[in-house]
């Protein structure tokens, strides 16, 4: 206890330490904790005095802790950490704080919602916070537990779930000109098409393209900015879309979407797990979950999710 108060007016100090480690910027540092650069400088340099020893270097933009530095955060950034989680379940004895989940507007709507009635029938006491957006979410700032990315490479920490692999589909209602049989038989038909952020590889010129096929553009088209338009369009017999899995594999199952028989899916990008907290007691749970929805196409899925979760 003697040695506990000897250090206790240095808790504030560490609090900016861990800050500056985690930011590598004294003036983002400040900004975070609500204080003035020169007063995390100040409290570095009275941290660094009273340890007799360099805690960061400074380049003209960013500081980076020294070997020291290093060794002292690997000490500090876990007993915070452990202190906010106590002070947290001292605030709220009644419930414990509500798994945040981040993923893209077309996953949680088109696959994700009509699954977590069945995850909340299995984990009734583990309450879903569900943040959606098309934009990566930061992972600390934004206090998100699991995150579901779709892209074509790996976030630090991420597990593959399934790769995308897109094909026409339009919908029984559909009133197609043509017998559907071959991939040139699209240029004659009503096509869905994306436009805006939405990158060349989900568009009909490069499907074409990848079947050897010249698409001058279609004569009778439809333009939507969104995933879930053109879905939802094709679904409503408006036309034909290029989409793929996980979204549209119960509608294919259940016959609302038709496709072409024969016609080789397009690979796309890949949708990835990432558990942001390990440390949230529904975390395990909700990433063991969702990779058991892929583990049959993608069977390191579910191995990997389990050694993530148990990760230290």
């Amino acid at each position: 206890m003697a040695t506990s108060r000897k250090y206790a007016h240095l808790l504030r100090h560490l609090v900016v330490f861990e800050t500056a480690c985690r930011t590598k910027n004294f003036s983002r540092a400040g900004e975070v904790l609500g204080i003035s650069r020169v007063a995390v400088s100040r409290q570095i340099a009275e941290l660094e005095a009273h340890l007799d020893t360099r805690l960061f270097t400074r380049a003209h933009r960013s500081v980076h802790p020294t070997r020291a530095g290093v060794e002292l955060a690997s000490f500090v950034e876990p007993a915070l950490a452990s202190i906010t989680e106590g002070l947290e379940k001292i605030r709220h004895p009644k419930s414990a704080r509500r798994l945040r989940v981040t993923t893209t507007a077309a996953f949680a709507t088109l696959w994700l919602m009509p699954r977590l009635v069945g995850f909340s029938a299995e984990h009734p006491s583990i309450e879903i916070d569900l943040a959606v957006s098309d934009r990566y979410l930061d992972l600390d700032a934004d206090e998100i537990d699991i995150a579901i990315r779709y892209g074509p490479h790996a976030p630090t920490g991420a597990v593959p779930l399934a790769r995308e692999m897109i094909v026409p589909v339009w919908s029984p209602s559909y009133e197609p000109r043509t017998p559907l049989t071959r991939p040139e038989d699209l240029l004659s038909e009503r096509l869905l098409q994306l436009s805006g952020r939405y990158r060349p590889e989900a568009r009909w010129d490069h499907w074409f393209a990848t079947r050897g096929l010249d698409f001058p553009g279609a004569t009778l088209s439809t333009q939507v900015d969104s995933y879930i338009t053109m879905l939802h369009a094709a679904l409503e017999g408006q036309g034909i879309a290029l989409a793929g899995n996980p979204l549209i594999d119960t509608h294919l199952a259940e016959g609302r979407l038709l496709t072409m028989q024969g016609a080789e899916p397009l690979a796309r990008d890949i949708y990835w797990l990432v558990i942001g907290n390990a440390h949230h007691a529904g975390a395990s749970a909700f990433a063991s979950w969702i990779a058991a929805f892929f583990s049959a196409e993608n069977p390191l899925a579910a191995a990997s999710v389990h050694a993530e979760s148990h990760r230290a």
